[in-house]
């Protein structure tokens, strides 16, 4: 029985966390209530707040659910167990633009967590946002110094420029997409602008442009 309850209870977690989303989406972190999160997930406000004290857990928890495959499956690249950190970053990175390509609940987070409407909900949510980006510019350093060490840069690459140059375009390319999706396309222009990146940092021969991802690390790869 304390197994079943802990289930459910995890279930109900997940039932908020999916709806405050759509509210979040819908009506932006300002214009939503937890109320209105506890009816669309068809919860009392009473349940939405055992789980959770206020909006900015909530978007914690949000954030965090997403984030976690993903940066993961990022940690990975920098492993000094294989030769091959250019084609893992790269192929890490192809496989989240076609996570983002065809799960759209994946890109309703990331048009949330692109907004913002000045409420403490996303202060704190940007807050959240910038530490991020620092572990993922951190983990591309890494991945690009382990490349440097394998003699697989052009002479005279800063790592920590390249790490930067990367983050900034792709960040580029998913705000591209959110506000004009008929123009920009997550899968196609975030293959073809970290293929051009790469082609300029990187030696000949490492990677081909245009290729399919290859096979990621694995867990006892890391």
């Amino acid at each position: 029985m304390a197994r079943k309850t802990k289930e459910e209870a995890q279930a109900t977690r997940e039932g908020i966390l999916d709806a405050a989303q759509v509210c979040f989406h819908e009506y932006g972190v300002a214009g939503t209530s937890l109320a209105m999160i506890g009816a669309r997930a068809g919860y009392t406000r009473g349940a939405v707040y055992w789980h959770f004290k206020n909006k900015t857990e909530i978007l914690t928890a949000m954030i965090e659910r997403e984030r976690i495959p993903f940066i993961e499956r990022l940690r990975r690249t920098t492993s000094s167990k294989r030769n091959t950190p250019v084609l893992d970053l790269r192929s890490a990175l192809l496989v989240s633009f076609q996570e983002l390509a065809d799960d759209e609940r994946l890109r309703n987070m990331m048009e949330i967590m692109l907004r913002n409407d000045l409420s403490v909900e996303s202060q704190a949510m940007q807050e959240l946002q910038l530490e991020a980006s620092r572990e993922e510019l951190g983990i591309f350093a890494a991945a690009f110094q382990r490349a440097r060490e394998l003699g697989q840069l052009r002479e005279g690459v800063d790592v920590d420029t390249v790490a930067r140059i990367v983050s900034t375009s792709l960040t580029g390319v998913l705000y591209s997409a959110m506000l004009e999706p008929e123009l920009f396309e997550i899968r196609r222009d975030g293959a073809e602008t970290l293929d051009a990146i790469l082609s300029a940092f990187v030696k000949p021969g490492v990677f081909t442009p245009g290729a399919a991802p290859t096979a990621l690390p694995t867990e006892d790869e890391a």
